[in-house]
């Protein structure tokens, strides 16, 4: 059902043109890791932030922003560069100055017509501006910045940026250092750091690939239900009771201390399993992806702004993701995060032998947590979003199939946080009926 105020708008661009470095800055060819060439990273991200009228909001927000991202530049020169491919097809950035494309527009709607976005509609696309998939890398800009203005005074802004340069983490920490040049801050609390050479691969290469040799053997004999192309955004909000009941119960199962992830990977995990009735023989696995700054020893330093993500895999046969306690799941993911040891981290550097994509298996999730990526906190002198949402589509409409993304409550309350992912509504439906009457199960035995 469309909830209220969501519908269609008009966004017409009155401005679009490349925002420089406002002080000359390095020029030359600057190194991705193999982190930053991984599969995962070698795609654009699209993400909006979503900021109401206020008393302190800006008198002119693409102005004030545009100004002050050129300042910003002068710290993160490389992402007024340009991508480049080398021979052997790997990535490297050069640093060319040229700019960071930025679009302003001008929205006929308040801001209600987005609703919560939780179902995006066609005109949602107009917030921001996209190459055309067939651009060439070489053409393609590393980052695209669109202000919208809203008739109710609001505005949205949207980002779109490739992964090979930022890992989420990294964005957040560029989003929120514009913000402070916005609010006249005369330098940024944390400064950025490129040295993507803390992480070039070893003379010497290390193989420690029996975890990643598992999951390659176990995911590719999988029994592939149907890929649904009709999938669409959907999420679901869990709020502090519920959160707190599943995290009381499960507490005294499990041996160690468990982290709220954790358990609602586990959570999501069960419920979108039985949602699917796979056969219980069959095994399945969930992928979330890991922050391993501090995994590396010694650590990235902070301000370290490329890619430090890797992809961790848990697995297990239908029938137990099923039946067993909850806590033998987080136990499962919990192992698998520690896992993903500096030893390990450092052999799958060296010989790029990064774990399988299962996205081309319906039956296989993947998570991540997008809670602490800083996104949240970003102030453009008018207070912090009061919603952010990625925005991903493709030739099917709206679409990133089998992936769950954990995001704070629109409403702004530390209370809870909301759940998106992109199914067929009937699908949805089983998931959340899943969804409650496992926590519900542990709400009754408070």
């Amino acid at each position: 059902m469309e909830k209220a105020g969501l519908g269609e708008f008009n966004a017409e661009v009155v401005e679009s043109c490349l925002v420089q470095p406002c002080l000359p800055s390095p020029r030359g060819t600057l190194y991705l890791s193999n982190l930053d060439n991984q599969p995962a990273a070698r795609m654009a991200f699209n993400t909006l932030l979503v900021y109401k009228a206020s008393e302190n909001v800006l008198p002119d927000p693409a102005k004030t922003i545009r100004e002050a991202l050129s300042k910003v530049l002068v710290y993160y020169y490389p992402v007024a560069g340009r991508l480049r491919k080398k021979e052997d097809g790997k990535l490297q950035v050069e640093c060319t100055g040229e700019g960071v494309l930025f679009v302003e527009a001008m929205v006929d709607k308040s801001l209600s017509v987005l609703g919560d976005l939780d179902q995006l509609k066609p005109s949602f696309k107009q917030l921001l501006f996209r190459f055309p998939s067939n651009t060439a890398i070489e053409d393609v800009h590393p980052m695209v910045i669109q202000v919208n203005h809203f008739a109710c005074g609001g505005f949205v802004v949207a980002l779109n940026f490739h992964h090979c340069i930022f890992d989420g983490r990294g964005v957040g920490q560029f989003l929120n250092g514009l913000g402070e040049m916005v609010r006249g801050h005369v330098k940024l609390s944390i400064e950025p750091i490129w040295d993507r050479e803390l992480l070039k691969p070893r003379n010497m290469l290390v193989h420690e690939l029996e975890f990643i040799e598992e999951k390659k053997q176990s995911t590719s004999h999988l029994e592939i239900p149907p890929i649904y192309k009709e999938s669409v955004q959907m999420s679901l909000t869990l709020d502090f009771e519920t959160i707190k009941y599943v995290k009381d119960g499960i507490m005294p199962e499990s041996i160690d201390i468990c982290t709220t992830f954790e358990i609602f990977a586990a959570l999501v995990w069960r419920a979108r399993t039985k949602a699917l009735e796979i056969p219980h023989t069959q095994s399945v696995s969930i992928s979330f992806v890991v922050d391993v700054s501090r995994s590396f020893n010694p650590p990235l330093p902070n301000g370290y702004y490329g890619n430090s993500i890797v992809g961790a895999f848990a697995e297990a046969i239908v029938h137990d993701v099923i039946n067993k306690p909850l806590s033998y799941l987080v136990n499962i993911i919990k192992k698998t995060k520690m896992s993903l040891t500096n030893r390990y981290l450092r052999s799958i550097i060296d010989t790029e032998q990064f774990p399988a994509n299962v996205h081309s298996n319906q039956a296989n999730i993947i998570l991540s947590d997008w809670r602490w990526l800083g996104f949240n906190e970003v102030d453009f002198g008018s207070g912090t979003p009061v919603n952010i949402c990625p925005m991903f589509w493709n030739e099917n409409g709206f679409n990133l199939s089998n992936v769950f993304l954990f995001l704070h409550s629109p409403k702004r309350t530390n209370d809870g946080f909301k759940v998106i992912t992109w199914m067929p509504p009937q699908e949805f439906n089983l998931f959340e009926i899943e969804i409650e009457a496992i926590t519900n199960k542990y709400a009754m035995n408070s």
